[in-house]
């Protein structure tokens, strides 16, 4: 990166005279690689960064930079305030200043740019990402371009500025010799002075001023060092001060003056602030100062007299504009992505404050997240929304988008909201797996009779998860009702091609609905032998026997002794496990 001012010396004159002659630069060349920066810089503002028309604007831009440097070793502008220039030609010019790539430079002092071979590399998204949060940000709320280039420390970008503060001011130049007579009448009449003191002081008078100090004569640098001591508190305090979150002070100040009732206006600015602060801070990730301003909004809308019903509704659009489909899914994409990195207790502080508009998106985020912390996390976050909006919650149980279905049938659950139950059933035979799921799940929680009867109708669904789900909800709820229908199920032909996990399911279910009865069903399923002395498959049998070992009768006890010694050894072993934990259980 370069950062110097402007220098007037020859050097530099001679320097830009011999760039100037250059008659072989690629001007055309150039001109098009500036309408191609405007198509980049432009999709940078539309698109996501994992968007591919926007990868494929900045690739287009990196293969004319590319291009360039076959032709020449660097590119030179001399930044003027509506247009850049290269060697006395126009290559880029606008007079549009809210567009204009040229005046979003000169503005803030730089007159001179140079891109050099290397920026086409990683630096070219830092650039177009430095330019694009230039355009957006305005003048009296954020760093200038110059700030901004600093803190990137570019390798490949260089640039020259000027002092604006000292730019067209003109310096006194020195006055003519034979100007010079009014100065000279002065030191003469202050030499006759002089004189006259020195003629009185030998005749013992006293002079007409006292002399002036000698300086440096008598001058001690100790009197003004300071000790170590000093020093290091000096140092500490400079520290401090460097270190200080000037953010959380400027915030305190807002909110200590958005507590004074009797300025509405200067509460309704504040509370303008606040609405371009807080996706502000959530676009850069400072997910914790974001939180701190909703909180402290919260606490001065809590406070009697403080607000008035206008600023009321104007925090309420806040929240509104804060809570927008679109906001939370720019939060939520970067949490997924790791490029904003926030503890839990954080994030709940956050979203708790959030309206009914952020739930669909965080739903979904929770049904379809893979990471289980980041999903925990968002699903503790968002309860305290849901608990605030029940009548915005029991909406989306319509909601077209079966994730944000699913996630609101387990939210249901989890508030423990009974009247939904009847809604719960009907959704078991909705068309989406996954809600069904969420249904049964929903259903065993609240335990509702209206919800728990569809139950049984769900042990022949097509997905097999929901009839595991159903199978050990029956049991879990005690529903003996549901006996003959498992009876059906594991005495029946499509259990033996069903999942082990489904087969043990629903063996155990039975086992523990069907007590007595169960044990002459399961025993015979596991010793009875058929025509030509075959048995049921090794499957089936052992989980007879894991089945048997759930009910503690004396029966089941004597039908696994039958098969102590089987000599399938899957048998034998679920049959011994059997033995052992009826054995444990007395």
């Amino acid at each position: 990166m370069s950062e110097n001012p402007v220098d007037d010396s020859d050097e530099a004159d001679d320097g830009s005279a011999e760039w100037a002659e250059a008659d072989d630069l690629p001007i055309s060349q150039v001109k098009a690689l500036f309408v191609i920066l405007g198509k980049a810089l432009r999709a940078f503002q539309l698109y996501d960064d994992n968007n591919p028309v926007r990868k494929r604007f900045v690739d287009n831009l990196r293969e004319a930079f590319e291009g360039l440097w076959t032709e020449i070793e660097g590119l030179n502008l001399a930044v003027e305030e509506d247009r850049f220039v290269m060697a006395g030609e126009e290559v880029y010019h606008s007079t549009l200043r809210s567009d204009s790539l040229s005046f979003l430079l000169y503005k803030d002092g730089i007159r001179d740019i140079s891109f050099l071979p290397g920026v086409e590399g990683d630096e070219l998204d830092r650039f177009l990402g430095l330019l694009q949060r230039a355009k957006m940000l305005k003048s009296a709320e954020a760093d200038d371009v110059l700030t901004m280039l600093w803190e990137e420390d570019f390798q490949c970008f260089k640039w020259v500025y000027v002092d604006q503060l000292g730019e067209g001011v003109v310096l006194p130049e020195a006055r003519p010799e034979e100007e010079r007579g009014d100065l000279d009448k002065v030191y003469a009449v202050e030499t006759e002075i002089d004189s006259a003191d020195e003629e009185m002081a030998e005749q013992g008078g006293q002079p007409s001023a006292p002399p002036p100090p000698k300086v440096g004569s008598d001058f001690n640098p100790a009197l003004f060092s300071l000790d170590l001591a000093e020093k290091e508190q000096l140092e500490t305090e400079l520290r401090a001060e460097m270190e200080r979150d000037l953010r959380h002070d400027v915030l305190s100040a807002l909110f200590d003056r958005l507590e004074e009732p009797e300025y509405p206006e200067r509460q309704s600015e504040i509370v303008v602030i606040f609405r371009e602060l807080i996706p502000n801070f959530l676009s850069r990730g400072a997910v914790p100062a974001a939180a701190a301003v909703l909180e402290e909004l919260s606490a001065v809308r809590r406070t009697p007299g403080a607000m008035n019903e206008a600023l009321q509704l104007e925090c309420d659009r806040l929240l509104d504009e804060v809570s927008s489909p679109e906001t939370i899914e720019q939060l939520v994409r970067a949490l997924q992505d790791g490029t904003v990195d926030v503890a839990a207790e954080v994030l709940e502080q956050l979203l708790k404050h959030l309206r009914a508009g952020a739930l669909p998106v965080l739903l979904r985020a929770v049904e379809q997240e893979i990471d289980e912390t980041l999903r925990e996390m968002l699903r503790t976050a968002i309860r305290g929304i849901a608990a605030e909006h029940q009548d915005a919650l029991l909406d989306l149980l319509d909601d077209v988008n079966p994730p944000v279905v699913s996630g609101a049938v387990r939210l249901v659950a989890e508030l423990k909201i009974v009247e939904t139950a009847p809604r719960v059933a009907m959704l078991m035979s909705h068309m989406d797996g996954g809600v069904r799921l969420a249904s049964v799940e929903a259903a065993v929680k609240l335990a509702a009779p209206s919800s728990t009867a569809g139950l049984t109708a769900l042990l022949s669904d097509s997905a097999y998860y929901v009839r595991l789900a159903a199978s050990r909800g029956l049991a879990e709820l005690n529903h003996v009702d549901a006996t003959s229908a498992l009876e059906q199920v594991v005495k029946g032909k499509e259990i033996r091609l069903a999942h082990l996990a489904e087969k043990i399911a629903f063996f155990e279910s039975y086992a523990a609905l069907g007590g007595g009865k169960a044990v002459e069903v399961l025993g015979g399923l596991l010793n009875r032998k058929g025509f030509f002395g075959r048995r049921e498959p090794s499957e089936i049998r052992a989980c007879a026997a894991r089945a048997l070992g759930k009910i503690g009768l004396p029966k089941a006890r004597d039908a696994l002794g039958a098969s102590k010694n089987e000599r399938d050894v899957l048998v034998r072993t679920a049959v011994r496990e059997a033995i052992q934990g009826l054995e444990g259980a007395k």
